[in-house]
């Protein structure tokens, strides 16, 4: 493993208050919020009313709504749940009704019995559930499993178009690198392609250790070489298709999946200066990214733009597509590639 995975922190000692079915959802939300710890004793269920009576409480904007609102909420959720446990025993969940979390016996070696926030006994068994189901990537032609922690996209638009952009790539394809990583789709793209050597990257051990599960699972891997780094990692060579699908919003990162949603000031510029060292001649520097930025943060200097502005690289080619709306919700996002090369 390239270094100590991520994982939600166990509680090993604690003074929660034991609390059942018996006290009403609503009543134990108003303790989170007021600071006292609770432990479920008798179902999970117990533990995921109380959870959305807390959402309710707080006003829960939902996900159509904008970063600031969802923020907010999320700067208040997050305190008061981890305040609600569940207790682990023999490294299961020790709750009626506990959905499966397999992940446990993964990442708690050092630990067999214990307690953990229902929230994140709860993620811990969704992020399961997509592990051993997986997710079909048609345009890879089979299922992506992503460990605990990893970012897997929601959509598959930008990894579409990106495919579109590479089917028409005619530069050298004896190196790629793909930036931030998460769930290698990008990179098996790359892979499949032809590229010769492919290298992989990411600020997160979780991600670089759901890629090479992912690698061991295919009946023939590609000849893809992971690397724990922030960013570029080692010096290999020229690289002829730098590729990065990056934060597409500037925000606050406050837990490891942030990394792959908010970029925060000095991101783009450690970017830029590390591919006009890596890049090779005639070589070319891809962005999967989205317009939600000028949507949701319009005072926000695009992070793209202002480097062309800037003048040290030029636009060769920008594609966008629509993405397609989820039932009953309009947008206006499209999704990008942006291929720019050295002046």
């Amino acid at each position: 493993m390239p270094a100590a995975l991520h994982r939600p922190e166990p509680v090993l000692r604690h003074r929660a208050e034991p609390i059942d079915q018996h006290v009403p959802p609503e009543q134990a939300a108003a303790w989170l919020r007021e600071g006292r710890s609770l432990l479920v004793t008798d179902r999970f269920g117990t533990g995921l009313d109380i959870l959305a009576a807390l959402r309710v409480q707080l006003e829960d904007p939902g996900e159509s709504a904008g970063y600031v609102a969802k923020r907010a909420f999320r700067d208040a959720f997050q305190p008061a749940s981890k305040r609600l446990l569940a207790p682990i025993v023999g490294r299961k969940v020790a709750l009626a009704d506990a959905p499966r979390a397999g992940f446990l016996a993964e990442l708690y070696p050092d630990h067999t019995d214990f307690a953990l926030p229902v929230e994140d006994a709860k993620i811990l068994s969704s992020a399961w559930d997509w592990y051993e189901q997986g997710v079909h990537f048609p345009v890879l032609g089979y299922r992506v499993h992503p460990f605990y922690g990893t970012y897997i996209p929601a959509r598959m638009e930008h990894l579409e178009l990106f495919g579109t952009w590479l089917a028409k790539y005619k530069g050298a394809r004896d190196r790629a690198i793909d930036i931030g990583t998460g769930s290698g789709v990008l990179a098996l793209q790359m892979a499949k392609a032809g590229f010769k050597q492919v290298i992989a990257t990411d600020i997160n051990p979780n991600a670089i250790e759901s890629v090479a599960r992912q690698l061991r699972r295919l009946p023939t891997a590609p000849a893809i070489e992971l690397e724990h780094a922030d960013q570029f990692g080692a010096d290999r060579g020229p690289i002829d298709l730098i590729v990065s699908n990056p934060p597409w919003m500037k925000g606050e990162v406050g837990r490891t999946l942030d990394l792959a949603m908010y970029f925060q000031d000095g991101f783009f510029e450690r970017f830029y200066e590390q591919s006009l060292q890596r890049l090779a001649p005639g070589g070319r520097v891809v962005f999967v990214f989205s317009n939600i930025i000028e949507l949701s943060q319009p005072d926000v200097p695009h992070p793209i733009q202002t480097e062309l502005d800037r003048g040290r690289f030029r636009l060769v080619e920008k594609l966008t597509r629509r993405v397609k709306p989820s039932p009953g919700r309009r947008t206006r996002e499209k999704v990008e590639i942006w291929e720019l090369a050295v002046v």
